[in-house]
């Protein structure tokens, strides 16, 4: 009688045993983190990684008395890359950096030729992300922040320095893909360059528009398409 009670005991923690280790298994064979059951994955700081490709306009404005204004405008298009956090301490951050290339510039709605082949420029942006609203499949971020450019034109080496702001559209294909739509603008100081002296600006601004994507495996989509 002994025997079987403690082979009846020993049935029943081997069953048991059994049972926790099919409950646990499916979440480890997938290889993926839960989004609602990771809490403690996720009050550490992730950092997500973002490219793309970037649309850029950008205008000048010099004041005049006696005629019209001077105003000079730039098209460019470039790739990006950027790099966001997520419970970074405090507060999240975002940076992005640009490479632009300049394949249009027009002087007073006049199109002007570049006489220089290569011709480029570097853009950053630095801001703090907020969550603006979200839905189950869009979620808005708008992202304050300073933005700063060094651009090689024809006539002078351009700096540009200011403050902008990113509105941000993400569109979940998966759980770990995400599609990024992004809206920049921007009000800039444009005389850090060789414009200064012989050619200063009264007032500088541009927009941006960017398409691009992001591949992550700590941060997933709660609802995606």
């Amino acid at each position: 009688m002994k025997k079987i009670l403690f082979i009846f005991l020993a049935l029943i923690s081997f069953s048991s045993l059994i049972a926790q280790e099919a409950d646990e298994k499916p979440a480890a064979e997938t290889g993926d983190i839960a989004f609602e059951s990771s809490d403690k994955i996720f009050d550490k700081t992730i950092f997500m990684f973002n490219e793309g490709f970037s649309f850029v306009q950008v205008t000048r404005l010099q004041k005049q008395e006696k005629t019209s204004n001077f105003v000079w405008t730039d098209r460019m298009i470039g790739i990006y890359a950027s790099v966001q956090t997520a419970n970074f301490p405090l507060s999240d951050w975002y940076f992005r950096a640009q490479v632009l290339y300049p394949y249009q510039h027009i002087f007073n709605d006049m199109e002007v030729f570049a006489k220089q082949t290569v011709l480029y420029a570097f853009d950053f942006f630095f801001g703090m992300p907020f969550n603006f609203k979200s839905y189950k499949y869009v979620n808005i971020n708008f992202i304050p922040g300073l933005h700063g450019m060094y651009q090689l034109s024809d006539e002078y080496h351009l700096g540009y320095f200011g403050t902008g702001a990113i509105v941000g559209f993400e569109l979940p294909v998966s759980s770990r893909w995400t599609i990024l739509l992004d809206g920049t603008f921007s009000v800039d100081y444009a005389n850090l360059g060789g414009n200064s002296l012989m050619q200063p600006y009264d007032l500088a601004w541009s927009w941006q528009g960017s398409l691009g994507f992001r591949y992550s495996r700590a941060k997933l989509n709660t609802y995606s398409y």
